[in-house]
This record gives structure tokens, C-alpha cells and sequence, in this order.
């Protein structure tokens, strides 16, 4: 087996970049060594990581293929039926959350004992209902297979969190995000995580960055309750996590002269409307990492808003830089701006 050996740490990133240039060899499984992780890859290649990694061979037996969810299900479910079918799910901890298709519902328990069946460390299905809702971003969830739970805990970027699915926002896909932030971070740095959920931003770059305070702002108290144990889970202590509006709580930060060298806002559809808060509480050279959602072709269209933002508060856009985050819909993508304070 051809692998690519990189250290425990940095597996995550690995991992999702070996997936997204197919670059994976689905065919072997990662195999754990004492000091490092060997994930099998199709070919040799340079890889682009400012960490240590090795191109290595290891004697490693093929793990069982198993057909296509479709072609598990045929017989069971009609051709229209499986025509429909959406074979993709997102996997938080071991739970597996998957889109069915109303015209699906009668047959989801078969569909979701099928993902059980070949996802061994997978221990529950739920099915979304609707969408995210409210001030909190929740998502609704129906029970379709497994352990009847919607709690998990998660690993990524070396921390461990505990997440309800059905009670507060956490999205997988934004671990590579977070650790783009954490490889940014420089020492003695004051960090400021606005709608901080359950604590991966904040919890991340308390444990593996040299920040000397983080503090994470959320407004859901079940989010924030768990994003408390989490912080007692990974054993950090320069984290102070408070619950409330992040309008409030941040008044409370202005009374008290505290300032930020970088402030982090995951709320893509509304973070503009809390530029202002975040802006009382920078000073020049901050770094405001600011998300929104926006067409393809279409990225820089923020920058004018963001500089009229800076302008009211008597502040200035002195750079800024966006990333491609992660697609949202066909052709909309979650982007992040790096807007420094001027």
C-alpha cells in the first residue's frame, strides 16, 4: 500500500485533502502508527502542508468492498425510488444525517439500516427536517435507524467535542476552516469568537494555538452549556465563555477597555450586522474574519459593504483577503474575508 504518513494533529486536514483531489485510496484502511497516521493514497505527489509528511510503502491487507448504496437496496426499493435516492450524508461523531426525499419517508428505516450496515462507525441515522431555524440555527431531526440519540462526540483538528445535532449549529465541513485560522494565530494574541456553538473555534485554538485569551460569545444556552463541558473536556483555561447577544455582551467588553487581535464571526447571513460590535472592541491590525454567503463570479461584492461598515464606525479596510470556504448551494459558496483593521 502507497501512503501518505503526516502527524495525529494534522490527520484531519490531510484527510480532507486527500478526498478532495481523489487522491484517497478507498480500497485500503488508514493505518495508526505511534507517531503518525499512514492514509493510503493512489499515487505519489508533493503535498502542499507547511507540516512534516512522508510518502511510505506498508504492507496492508484490501478491507471488504461493499456494493453501492444503490445497488444494496435494488429489489428493495423501485427504479423511481432509487432514481431519488441521495446517497450522501454529512457524518458528525457517529451519527449520520441524511436528506429522504418525502417520497422516500415509507422506506427510510431500510435506508438507514443500509448506511448502519456499511458504516461501522456509524451508531445512528436521523433524516433533517426542514431547515435551520430561529436565532439559534437549529435543525430539527427524525430518528430513522440505530441508537435513538442526538448526541456525539467529535474529533477534529486534536480536540475532542461533545455536540447535540438537534440543539445547537456545529458544522463538520468547518474544521479545515478552523484549523486555516488556528496555522494564522501568533503568540500572546487576544481572540474574540462570536457565535462560539458548542466551542470549536474558540476550544480549537485554546488547545493547539498560542493565543493567551480567547473568549467566545453565543447566544444559545444549550450550545453554551455544552460548549463549556467541552472546555473542561480538553483541559483549557484561557477560555472565558460567555452567554448572551453578542450586541450585549460586547457592551459589557467596551466597559471594561477590552480589545481583540483577531475576531472570528460564522454567521454568514447576518455577520454584517454585527461588524459594529466587533469594530468597538478592535483596534488597529486586527484581524476580522468575517463569512458570508455569495454567488460564484461574485466574491468580491462584500468588500464595499464592509468598507461602509469600517467608514460609520469611524474605522478603515486597510486589507483584506477572501478564501473559499466551503458550497452552500450550486454556485453559492460560504466565503471568508480576512479584513484587517486600518
Amino acid at each position: 500500500m502507497l501512503g501518505l504518513k503526516v502527524p495525529y494533529t494534522r490527520a484531519q486536514q490531510a484527510k480532507e485533502y486527500l478526498r478532495k483531489y481523489d487522491l484517497f485510496d478507498k480500497r485500503y484502511a488508514p493505518m495508526k502508527e505511534p507517531d503518525g497516521i499512514v492514509f493510503p493514497v493512489l499515487r505519489e505527489f508533493g503535498p502542499p502542508f507547511d507540516f512534516d509528511t512522508e510518502i511510505v510503502q506498508r504492507d496492508a491487507p484490501a478491507r471488504e468492498t461493499l456494493p453501492p448504496l444503490r445497488d444494496e437496496l435494488i429489489g428493495i426499493l423501485s427504479p423511481s425510488e432509487l432514481a431519488r435516492l441521495r446517497t450522501a450524508f454529512d457524518a458528525v461523531g457517529a451519527i449520520a444525517i441524511i436528506d429522504i426525499p418525502p417520497e422516500l419517508e415509507p422506506k427510510e428505516r431500510v435506508i438507514g439500516e443500509a448506511i448502519l450496515t456499511r458504516n461501522r462507525n456509524l451508531r445512528t441515522v436521523l433524516a433533517k427536517v426542514g431547515g435551520h431555524e430561529g436565532v439559534y440555527r437549529t435543525q430539527r431531526m427524525r430518528y430513522i435507524a440505530g441508537e435513538d440519540t442526538r448526541e456525539t462526540v467529535v474529533v477534529e483538528n486534536g480536540v475532542r467535542l461533545k455536540v447535540n445535532v438537534e440543539e445547537a449549529y456545529y458544522s463538520v465541513r468547518m474544521a479545515t476552516e478552523r484549523r486555516r485560522i488556528l496555522d494564522q494565530l501568533r503568540p500572546g494574541e487576544r481572540v474574540l469568537c462570536l457565535f462560539s456553538g458548542v466551542g470549536p473555534y474558540p476550544i480549537t485554538f485554546a488547545k493547539r494555538g498560542r493565543a493567551a485569551t480567547i473568549v467566545g460569545i453565543e447566544i444559545n444556552p444549550k450550545a453554551h452549556e455544552l460548549a463549556v463541558e467541552n472546555a473542561a473536556l480538553n483541559r483549557v483555561v484561557n477560555v472565558r465563555l460567555l452567554c448572551g447577544d453578542a450586541h450585549d455582551v460586547i457592551k459589557r467588553l467596551v466597559e471594561n477597555d477590552e480589545t481583540f487581535d483577531r475576531i472570528t464571526m460564522p454567521l454568514p447571513r447576518t455577520a454584517l450586522d454585527f461588524i459594529p460590535d466587533a469594530l468597538r472592541v478592535s483596534r488597529p491590525g486586527t484581524v476580522i474574519h468575517h463569512y458570508a454567503f455569495l454567488p460564484e463570479g461574485q466574491f468580491t461584492s462584500v468588500i464595499p459593504q464592509l468598507e461602509e461598515a469600517f467608514s460609520r464606525s469611524g474605522k478603515r479596510l486597510a486589507t483584506w483577503r477572501i478564501t473559499r470556504v466551503g458550497q452552500q448551494a450550486p454556485r453559492v459558496w460560504r466565503v471568508c474575508v480576512d479584513a484587517v483593521v486600518g
